[in-house]
């Protein structure tokens, strides 16, 4: 009611200005027209008030503009012109001054602008958009120098950077620093005296990156404090006892409610950091060995914060809450599932989510409450976490639809079997154990894998293989638990193939070798490459497999799984030693000083094949063939050498030749000897053996000389 008689002495007021011309000079003026009407409200019924009325409006209509201009050019000579509506503030302001309703005024110092105008209830004290921070701030009580008000204040204190809370200070002190460039954070407000019984002070701030917060009251928090944030800005305002408050009042102070800290790889222990900010690394492929959590203190409820860490070759460790360290430091361990949850008070009113960066797969989405997050028996390292408290029913929770945990498969859930040609059945074996027999010339005839387990938290996808049999070729995809290869004891298993589908593929990859006739064990093949060997009918005799997760190494090289050549075995010892060299051409041509032989081969590094194998006269022991390994050069038909001519020559280094034995310059044979150490160090070989490494054998092809 004491609002509306003073909007009702304030439009008394403007209408006598208009009419009249003649501004009062007293302020009392305004109480004594809120009086008046207040006397007339009793006295006169609705019918006069609305002939009051409707005789002033007519009164105004017949003004002129120009007396009108007059008038309020005498009230206002020395102030700026301003809006209809200022106006009418104003007006309103000044008609509570003069009676005993207390008002509030407040100002701000900002950054790079000083001490700004001060302003008045409600109003915006500070800036919005220009990215500066209020460094300092007064607040005083207006309109309390009655009786009724006697002893009222108002007290006030800043959170500053680099400071903290500073004392309270009140009544037009100065709250905050100026000359120090600090920003101010955070902000508390509170009445004190008779104005506190009967009215409430509510406050909101302005923060960067945050905008406008809720309205908080009577020294509660209003900003932030942990995250280096300014205020901006700030609005006050009084409201009596019981009444409503000016807007949200849901979220006027932001702070940290719990602290993270991690202990990574190479790095050791990292400092703490606030919640929903990443502990750990992303992108340096480095492992999280063990962290801790802490509640803020200046969370209102009692409880603590609890979490539980699965780490690398110990599983599950126990709860640890409240600072303790979860996980391993200083042993090379990887935590690889996390379970975070609150207890006491605090559960009641808070949510606590969670989220992990994991290998290979990046960040998973958030968990709550003491659910799993990560994975198990996957190997695979945590890298990174996330971790907020979230107040029921207030705040927004992060969203924790999707995947966030992945059992993996333990080692025992996978095994395969198989039937051996005339052998009967190997029963089942578990991974990388060795199916099928070595060194007892058996075939597999079929095999039959198996992977056990039905959690929903393990990946979807299966086992698919197929099978090359000899005389029929390639099968289609089996599945697991259905054999694939031959039914018939007459044929058997020359290759193989394994592949995973679905979500399996993502966390691990198959891994398989194959036991082949002749060549024993190749190397390891993966995901659905053949392994063993197609086209030269050698049998398959046996099989190791391994279902290997993605974080996890090899069992072996993956090289050398497959061939569709047949394995030759050197029939002496010159072509033994020459399976271990390569050439750049299909041929290689070996020199055996002490048996006087070259021998000539064609194929490839472990696969060269005699093509022939020739006498030789190599040098003789003043003048000895150079030993090593070299190339073809040049070439050229015949040259001479004192009175001897020598044919069909072919350079492998420097003045050592491949050329003819001795002829003279007229074409007749003048020394043929073979087989013994004779020349002045080339390579001496029967005409026809000359010319056809002349004509054949191409530059580059690599000689061992030995």
């Amino acid at each position: 009611m004491r609002r509306m008689m003073r909007g009702f002495a304030a439009i008394i007021l403007a209408l006598t200005v208009l009419v009249s011309g003649v501004v009062p000079n007293s302020m009392a003026y305004a109480a004594e027209v809120s009086e008046d009407i207040a006397a007339e409200e009793i006295q006169s019924g609705t019918e006069e008030d609305e002939a009051l009325i409707l005789e002033s409006a007519s009164e105004e209509a017949e003004v002129s503009e120009e007396e009108t201009d007059a008038a309020v050019a005498d009230t206002s000579a020395d102030e700026e012109e301003i809006e209809a509506e200022e106006d009418e503030t104003v007006i309103l302001e000044t008609a509570a001054d003069s009676g005993t309703v207390p008002t509030l005024q407040y100002q701000t110092h900002v950054a790079k602008k000083g001490w700004l105008s001060a302003v008045s209830e409600g109003k915006t004290a500070g800036t919005t958009g220009q990215s500066l921070a209020v460094e300092a701030f007064k607040i005083s009580l207006q309109n309390v120098d009655s009786d009724e008000w006697a002893g009222s204040g108002i007290t006030y204190s800043a959170h500053v950077q680099s400071i903290g809370w500073q004392s309270s200070v009140s009544n037009g002190a100065v709250a905050g620093t100026t000359g120090q460039s600090k920003r101010v954070e955070a902000i508390t407000i509170k009445l004190t005296g008779p104005i506190a019984e009967k009215y409430d002070v509510y406050y909101r701030v302005h923060t960067q990156s945050y905008g406008w917060l809720s309205w908080a009251k009577n020294g509660e928090k209003a900003g932030s404090s942990g995250y280096s944030k300014r205020i901006e800005a700030i609005q006050v305002v009084l409201v009596e006892k019981g009444g409503a408050a000016p807007g949200s009042t849901s979220k006027s102070y932001v702070y940290s409610r719990v602290s993270t800290q991690a202990y990574v790889q190479t790095y050791g222990w990292q400092s703490s950091v606030m919640e929903n900010v990443v502990s750990g690394t992303v992108g340096q492929n480095k492992r999280l060995e063990a962290i801790r959590l802490q509640l803020s203190s200046e969370i209102e409820y009692s409880g603590s914060i609890q979490y539980q860490v699965y780490v690398q070759g110990y599983g599950w460790m126990d709860w640890k809450s409240n600072g303790a360290t979860a996980g391993t430091t200083g042993q090379s361990k990887r935590i690889e599932a996390i379970r975070i949850k609150l207890t006491g008070d605090v559960a009641n009113y808070y949510d606590v989510y969670y989220s992990v960066h994991m290998s290979k797969i990046g960040w998973c989405n958030y968990a709550c409450n003491g659910e799993t997050t990560g994975t198990t028996e996957l190997s695979k390292p945590i890298q990174a976490i996330k971790v907020c408290l979230v107040k029921k029913g207030v705040d927004t929770a992060p969203s924790t639809s999707g995947t966030k945990y992945i059992a993996g498969y333990s080692s025992s859930a996978f095994t395969y079997s198989a039937q051996i040609t005339g052998g009967g059945s190997t029963g089942t074996v578990a991974q990388k154990a060795t199916l099928g027999t070595t060194g007892q010339s058996k075939q597999l005839q079929n095999i039959t894998l198996y992977l056990s387990g039905s959690s929903s938290s393990l990946p979807s996808g299966t086992i698919q293989y197929a099978t090359h049999v000899s005389g029929t070729g390639w099968t289609g995809w089996s599945s697991c638990g259905t054999a694939s290869g031959s039914s018939s004891s007459s044929r058997g298993l020359e290759a193989v193939k394994i592949q995973l589908t679905g979500n399996l593929a993502n966390y691990y990859d198959i891994y398989y070798r194959a036991h082949v006739e002749k060549y024993g064990w190749l190397g390891w093949a993966k995901n659905g490459q053949t392994a063993g060997t197609t086209g030269i009918s050698y049998r398959l005799e046996a099989l190791q497999i391994v279902l290997v997760p993605k974080d996890c190494s090899a069992p072996g090289a993956n090289a050398n799984y497959y061939t569709n050549q047949k394995k030759i075995t050197a029939t002496d010892a010159m072509q033994a030693k020459a399976m271990q060299y390569s050439s750049p051409t299909q041929y290689l041509i070996m020199v055996d000083r002490d048996s006087h032989k070259v021998g000539i081969f064609k194929g490839s590094k472990g696969k060269w094949e005699y093509l022939y194998k020739w006498d030789c006269a190599n040098g003789k022991a003043s003048t000895p063939t150079v030993a090593g390994v070299f190339s073809v050069q040049n070439k050229g038909y015949y040259f001479d050498s004192g009175s001897s001519r020598c044919y069909w020559w072919t350079q492998f280094y420097g003045n050592y030749l491949f050329h003819s034995v001795l002829y003279t310059k007229s074409g007749t044979l003048q020394d043929g000897r073979v087989g013994m150490a004779l020349s002045h160090g080339c390579v001496r070989l029967k005409i026809e053996n000359a010319k056809w490494i002349y004509d054949n054998v191409p530059r580059g092809t690599t000689v061992v000389v030995y």
